[in-house]
């Protein structure tokens, strides 16, 4: 009750003694606010100064981009205490020159301008009224500084539009400076974003043991002004490609006939009835590759699989362009491959019925004239050019002899 008491008293004396005019320069002012970034937390003083005063009254207002973090009033009796938007009133016992009104703690909370303003001030002492001064604290926010994005490279699977077989991801990204952590997961999901909670500031990462299919990196940087944006890098597995098996022996006994069902037709000239055949490892699939290459139809194919015994027989009964052809033939069984045969030459044509005939070395490439042969022909077809020479000049001496001869006898 006694304490109710005195604040109604000193309410009662502020009425009293805050007379209404302006006669002296003490105030209350704000310091603080200026450049700041979104994010940023910072503190506004509001203080009365300028003058010896007993009792003080104000309104505090803040405004824009910010929320009040925290509001602490100063050292005074306050009947009304400061608050955003409140008016104070408050005595201090005894007499003082400066005075700590609140501090105020706001956070930037977007883009724009604001400040922390004193209005309505009344400063007195003993009844007499001494300043009513009054100023703000401005400040302007900007947005914070936008991190770059990571940068992210594999080892492992270097092309993000390449398909590799490995198995085990391996990755590794830059580090910018001021960057303080990553968040970072793998998953199969294109446009995933990692949760805002930093899981190291390691700078490289390998995932092992991963299934056949795409997946997806993906990786944000952190530093003190928030979190930068995010990165996704794509890796592709596939299964794993056949390979050579240098111990297995290469396609042999390559032979190409004309099966029972041969036909050659000459108006298209085309043939159809060939029979291919060979031995390879047993159990694995003989693949005939033709050069150049000849059209298969659809439910046709170049394979067959080897018997017991390693041989095979593949049938092209469907039109294919009579003329010379390569063939070559390599076995495989899943992810292993034999060695590839030597290529056989052969000539499909459609004289005779339709002649086959395998060619050689020689027949690919005719017999030339030695170069001693050339170097001899060049020789002598010089030496007939000189004596071919020779023997006009010597008819062309004879003829001018002639003539002088028949000159003397006719004079």
């Amino acid at each position: 009750m006694k304490r109710i008491i005195s604040i109604l008293v000193i309410s009662a004396m502020l009425v009293i003694f805050l007379p209404t005019s302006t006669l002296a320069a003490g105030g209350v002012y704000a310091t603080g606010g200026g450049a700041k970034t979104v994010g940023d937390s910072f503190t506004v003083t509001v203080a009365a100064s300028g003058a010896t005063f007993n009792a003080l009254e104000g309104t505090i207002s803040v405004s824009g981009p910010v929320s009040i973090t925290s509001f602490s009033a100063g050292g005074a009796t306050w009947t009304s205490v400061p608050a955003n938007g409140t008016h104070f009133v408050g005595m201090i016992i005894p007499a003082t020159t400066s005075l700590t009104v609140a501090t105020i703690r706001l956070k930037a909370a977007g883009v724009g301008s604001g400040a922390v303003s004193i209005s309505s001030v009344r400063l007195a002492n003993a009844g007499s009224e001494v300043g009513s001064g009054a100023g703000s604290a401005s400040f302007s926010i900007a947005k914070a500084p936008q991190l770059a994005s990571v940068t992210v490279t594999s080892s492992s699977h270097p092309d993000q539009a390449t398909a590799y077989d490995t198995t085990t991801i391996a990755l590794a990204w830059n580090k910018a400076s001021g960057v303080d952590g990553f968040s970072y997961l793998l998953d199969q999901a294109a446009a995933t974003t990692p949760a805002a909670k930093i899981i190291d500031a390691a700078t490289s990462a390998t995932h092992a043991n991963k299934a056949i299919g795409i997946y997806y990196f993906h990786i944000r940087a952190h530093n003190t002004d928030g979190w930068g944006p995010t990165t996704h890098f794509e890796i592709q597995i596939k299964a794993p490609d056949a390979k050579v098996d240098t111990t297995l022996p290469q396609p042999t006994n390559i032979k190409i006939e004309k099966s029972d069902n041969f036909v050659n037709d000459i108006e298209k000239g085309t043939i159809s009835g060939l029979k291919i055949s060979g031995v390879t490892v047993p159990a694995y699939t003989a693949k005939i590759t033709l050069t150049p290459v000849v059209t298969i139809p659809d439910g046709k194919v170049l394979t067959a699989v080897a018997g017991d015994d390693g041989s095979f027989e593949i049938l092209i009964d469907w039109a294919i362009p009579a003329g010379r052809y390569s063939l070559t033939v390599q076995g495989q069984k899943d992810l292993s491959l034999t060695p590839v045969s030597d290529p056989t030459i052969f000539e499909i044509s459609q004289a005779k019925g339709g002649a086959i005939n395998i060619l050689t070395d020689a027949d690919s490439n005719p017999p030339t004239i030695s170069s001693a042969v050339k170097s001899a022909t060049r020789n002598w077809k010089l030496i007939s050019e000189i004596a071919g020479g020779v023997l006009i000049l010597f008819l062309i001496g004879l003829l001018i002899y002639l003539r002088r001869r028949k000159s003397r006898r006719t004079i």
